[in-house]
């Protein structure tokens, strides 16, 4: 699958590089150890309310349009009548294009309540697995993320569905189009001086360690990304 980014598939991709990084690995030697070296970062201002189904990249949605437009009459039919009532609400006319208009016209901040089983059993498995993140891990716009570091080595990292249950010693937080700006070559400290980005814990020791987060930032912009927004 595509490394999207924010998604489990990037973040497996990032950790997986920055542990083959061997000048992080050099850099962050000790960090961690003696104290909780462990980061949340937190993903604000994800536009799940501002875009729709239509709005992803094309080769995301052209596969399930494409499913949806081979329907045949009873077929078609047989799914507009085991439709949620709000997404009843919101057709207006008979026909595929309608229909298939309405269902690219639904917000993704909305799916999970008005995309029935019966219509997601289109989706293709990519767009699936990607709707379902968004709606396990994303509350009100935020993601967080749980990045566990200690003495050179990312031992995990995890989108986390219930972010009140884990404690860290460090947290990065920041809105989207800014994590976008790190990935593409942004430098973090700078953003943190900047006011673009806030961050909780000790300023000393990451100012000790500002090669590794260095490395760690050179890392994001070299691991492939593809952007849902």
């Amino acid at each position: 699958m595509t490394e999207w980014f924010p998604s489990e598939q990037w973040l497996e991709r990032y950790r997986e590089q920055l542990n083959a990084n061997e000048r992080y690995a050099a850099d962050s030697e000790g960090w961690g150890v003696d104290f909780d070296g462990d980061f949340l970062f937190v993903v604000q201002n994800l536009p799940l309310e501002e875009t729709t189904v239509g709005d992803l990249p094309d080769d995301l949605v052209d596969p399930l349009v494409g499913e949806l437009e081979t329907l045949d009459d009873d077929e078609l039919a047989a799914l507009r009548a085991s439709a949620t009532d709000d997404f009843a609400a919101r057709l207006d006319g008979e026909g595929h294009d309608t229909f298939v208009g309405t269902m690219l016209a639904t917000p993704l901040d909305d799916v999970p309540a008005e995309v029935w089983p019966g219509l997601r059993a289109y989706f293709p498995d990519e767009l699936d697995d990607l709707l379902g993140q968004l709606e396990a891990y994303v509350d009100d716009g935020t993601a967080v993320v749980h990045v566990a570091l200690e003495d050179g080595e990312c031992q995990a990292i995890d989108l986390l569905a219930d972010p009140d249950g884990v404690e860290t010693g460090f947290e990065l937080r920041g809105r989207y189009p800014v994590w976008k700006e790190l990935i593409e070559g942004a430098d973090v400290i700078e953003s943190v001086m900047s006011r673009d980005m806030q961050f909780d814990g000790s300023v000393t020791t990451v100012l000790e360690y500002d090669d590794a987060a260095a490395e760690m930032g050179d890392t994001a912009g070299e691991t492939p990304a593809r952007y849902l927004f």
